[in-house]
């Protein structure tokens, strides 16, 4: 049997289950809800990421805890939506973006009212604000 496998029978789990995550999907919309960017951190190799993991993509490891990260960040790339779907007339046009946060992972969120380039350098500084809207939504600080 795979020494993990035993291990996890000698704490009286089955062999057979795999375990829990560390955060549920619930907890992590809850976290956002809050204001809060929670996410997943491998204890092995550092990395990083906001879509949940049970093992690592990079080293395989399976000692997954759940971590914050900072509200704010960079913006890395984008694309202006001038025509919006019913949940984002009110906001259109917007940037769908691409946000390396300050000390964590790159996320994908939106930002409003940005109708051209101008409007939002490459590098501008954003910070996470909570939305009643699907997805994250950030502001220019």
């Amino acid at each position: 049997m795979e020494q993990r496998a035993v291990a996890r029978q000698a704490e009286g789990g089955n062999a057979h289950i795999a375990p829990a995550p560390p955060l549920s999907l619930k907890q992590q919309k809850d976290a956002l809800r809050e204001g809060r960017i929670v996410g997943y951190h491998c204890e092995g190799c550092g990395h990083e990421r906001i879509t949940p993991m049970l093992r690592c993509p990079k080293c395989k490891g399976a000692r997954i805890r759940s971590r914050e990260f900072s509200a704010t960040g960079t913006v890395v790339s984008y694309t202006i939506q001038s025509v919006a779907s019913e949940q984002f007339l009110n906001e259109a046009p917007f940037a769908f973006a691409l946000i390396q946060l300050d000390d964590g992972p790159r996320v994908s969120g939106w930002v409003p009212w940005i109708a051209k380039e101008k409007d939002l350098p490459l590098g501008q500084k954003v910070k996470y604000v909570s939305s009643y809207k699907p997805g994250m939504q950030f502001e220019k600080s």
